[in-house]
């Protein structure tokens, strides 16, 4: 297996919320009277209101229609059924920086997480819960909405059981997308700090014996890059509640202000977000999400989406002060400079910190490699070809942002569950947050740093 001799730094790592698309996107989210049906004929209705149904979503009673009448929204109110309409939105990925590799040959199995590189999965106890026989398994699957995972990934390939895809042409099983990545690594190395295996590569995850599901709902949207539609998402976030799986893991979502310049349509939408989110706590599985990299204050009349949203855990991150290897630890837990903060933080978990932007580079400054500050696992070398065969170069990289320290978050709630299957949603978080380690303000980090060997105790 061909492993990428370049280490991958990336500095932000959760999506960011594109407010233009509210307005000149031409999809639209239709939010039902039934919160839990979508009437048969409402594609000639919506053909009649001037737009094209494209997904639906019956469960939470959402569907998504395309139309290039600028009075679309207004025409879908009129169709019986439709309580509400207005414009979808998209979410972005951040982009990546190359750089330089440090001496890293192979020793022996794991090797990067033996010689503390893989810092943040001891920062949350993993070790010693897995001392106290809480490694996962694959009774607890953690459902990775990203940009799907390199399932041929050493390090992966023994835990990922289930794989889809949802984007704007249909799913998988349509024949419409691939769930493999082709555009981006980050669910990979999402995927890595959750559940990396023991002994099948080079890193271990917090949950080593979890089941990982990857879904890819990332496409290539015009003026947009690399985005998902929200509603994509949300296809996803329902199949992996039906389909049974403990936790949803999303390292992504944007900020947005009511009032502010392009949100017409925020209520509508942030409405379609919570009747998801009721569906899936019903449902019992957990959701965890990323609070954002915007270094924005979350109290008053910003919200960060989904992980704002009711019933969903927003986790923050930390990073670490500059010092010889990470002693432990001083040199830990500080607000990571670009994490969001504020009132409605659930937790926190290791998103690495490299004090600024332009510190965050391959090469040494005043002695240290700084991307060592990150947080390193599971990456791939995504492309379309090497995806339509599943057979990408894989390797290992840096990475920062909330979206690194969510799936800590996730992994945590993969063993509590594992231990007490018995436990609802509610529960869960609520043992997560009983046992996190108290850091400091709640303000900056929520009820504290998630424990993994308290959580499971």
């Amino acid at each position: 297996m061909k492993i990428l001799k370049i280490l991958a730094a990336s500095v932000i790592g959760a999506a960011g919320f594109v407010t233009a698309a509210f307005a000149d996107d031409g999809r639209y989210i239709l939010l039902m009277k039934s919160k839990n049906s979508v009437p048969g004929n409402l594609a000639s209705q919506v053909e009649s209101a001037g737009g094209t149904l494209v997904r639906t979503i019956p469960q939470v009673g959402v569907a998504v229609a395309t139309s290039s009448d600028p009075n679309f929204a207004a025409n879908a109110k009129s169709i019986g059924a439709v309580k509400d309409a207005g414009p979808a939105a998209v979410s972005t990925l951040p982009e990546s920086v190359a750089t330089a590799e440090p001496d890293m040959t192979p020793t022996a199995a794991d090797d990067l997480y033996n010689s503390g590189l893989v810092w943040g999965v001891d920062r949350v106890g993993a070790p010693a819960a897995w001392a106290n026989g809480h490694t996962g398994s694959h009774d607890t699957i953690i459902a990775i909405i990203d940009t799907g995972i390199a399932w041929n990934h050493p390090d992966l390939a023994s835990n990922v059981v289930y794989v889809d895809c949802y984007t704007s042409a249909g799913s998988f099983a349509d024949g419409a997308c691939n769930p493999y990545p082709s555009l981006s690594d980050h669910g990979t190395h999402v995927a890595g700090s959750a559940a990396a295996s023991f002994d099948g590569g080079r890193v271990v995850g917090v949950a080593p014996e979890a089941g990982l599901a990857g879904y890819n709902t990332f496409e290539v949207i015009p003026d947009c890059g690399v985005c998902s539609f929200t509603d994509s998402r949300w296809a996803a976030m329902v199949d992996a509640a039906d389909r049974g799986f403990s936790v949803i893991s999303m390292s992504l979502g944007g900020t947005a202000q009511y009032g502010g310049q392009g949100t017409n349509g925020l209520a509508t939408y942030v409405a379609a977000e919570k009747r998801v989110a009721n569906y899936v706590n019903k449902q019992g599985t957990v959701m965890v999400a990323s609070a954002g990299n915007s270094a924005l204050d979350l109290n008053g009349t910003i919200i960060h989406v989904p992980g704002d949203i009711p019933q969903i855990m927003n986790v923050g991150a930390t990073g670490i002060q500059p010092a010889p290897r990470f002693p432990f630890p001083n040199s830990f837990d500080i607000r990571a400079f670009y994490s969001n903060y504020g009132a409605p933080l659930t937790v926190t978990g290791p998103g690495g910190d490299c004090g600024e932007i332009s510190t965050c580079s391959g090469n040494p400054v005043n002695g240290y490699f700084y991307a060592e500050f990150l947080v390193l696992s599971s990456i791939v070398a995504p492309d379309p070809v090497c995806a339509a065969t599943a057979s990408c170069p894989v390797g290992y990289g840096w990475k920062g942002g909330t979206s690194m320290a969510t799936p800590h978050v996730s992994a945590v709630v993969s063993l509590v569950r594992d231990a007490e299957p018995g436990l609802k949603p509610n529960q869960v978080e609520a043992r997560v947050k009983q046992t996190a380690e108290n850091i400091g303000s709640r303000q900056d980090f929520g009820h504290g740093m998630v424990r993994a060997d308290l959580a499971t105790e």
